[in-house]
């Protein structure tokens, strides 16, 4: 009895810690600045879409929207397929697997930010600076260590007996991994695609360091022209925030039944 009442107790907790922020910041975002300092907690006065619109006039957020969207969603498609092509290579032992291994996740213990300056410079020497392949680039090699670990994972856990089955059929190296491990993988695959977008979406650093003009800047850069040095609207930034985050929701929603199959199927296995 007391487990399942820490069990609901905890799950209230964290939907609280989750729900209320949220609500806070949509509530904020159709605010006027004045109203949302006098009365930070409290509901809006009145219920407009003045700040929204404000937003839409002020900055060019469905290019920044655009120029995220390419970015994160190229970064993923390549760190999935990168992923999905390792993890079905090392599922074949040779001499260098465990080397193989080693070297593909070493990214993880790298600070990427150090890695800034050789970036920077390189950039401008090939030409990719300002540019939305240089941002999906660095995007593809930063994310790619813990997406292919999530994929790995998964596909290390496809039992052997259904690979050895296809080759038995006459299933060759490339049928094997096209109709066998592949499809297998989806949802592994959705769960780390839903991962490595997210992050790629929520960088700033890079996207702010490698981008010159709204021609090829992300949405988090375009936030930071409500909030300078020497003026901050706070109600125009919650606005910018709301619409920002709509196209990660839409993605989780639409790959969510993907990630709980691949959550069954693991528990299961």
């Amino acid at each position: 009895m007391i487990g399942k009442s820490l069990r609901w107790g905890l799950i209230v907790f964290l939907m609280v810690v989750t729900v209320v922020p949220l609500l806070w910041l949509l509530m904020s975002s159709i605010k006027t600045e004045q109203e949302l300092f006098n009365s930070p907690f409290s509901l809006p006065r009145s219920w407009s879409l003045a700040n929204y619109f404000a937003v839409i006039s002020d900055q060019p957020i469905f290019l920044y929207l655009r120029n995220s969207i390419i970015a994160s969603l190229g970064a993923t498609t390549v760190i999935l397929a990168a992923s999905l092509l390792a993890s079905y290579a090392l599922l074949h032992q040779f001499r260098l697997n465990k080397t193989v291994f080693l070297v593909l996740i070493f990214g993880i213990l790298l600070p990427t930010n150090a890695l800034i300056t050789p970036i920077f410079l390189a950039f401008i020497k090939i030409g990719l600076y300002n540019s939305l392949l240089g941002l999906g680039l660095v995007y593809s090699g930063m994310f790619f260590p813990i997406g292919f670990l999530v994929v790995k994972g998964y596909v290390d856990s496809i039992p052997r007996e259904i690979i050895d089955a296809g080759r038995s059929d006459g299933a060759g190296f490339h049928q094997v991994f096209r109709h066998i491990v592949a499809p297998l993988s989806v949802p592994g695959a959705a769960t780390a695609g839903i991962f490595v977008m997210i992050s790629a979406w929520n960088e700033l650093f890079y996207a702010l360091i490698l981008t010159q003009d709204s021609s090829s800047q992300t949405v988090q850069v375009g936030m930071r022209y409500f909030l300078t040095t020497y003026n901050a609207d706070y109600p125009l930034a919650f606005a910018f925030t709301v619409m920002s985050m709509i196209p990660t929701i839409l993605v989780f929603v639409i790959l969510s039944d993907r990630v709980v199959q691949a959550m069954t199927l693991g528990s299961l296995k």
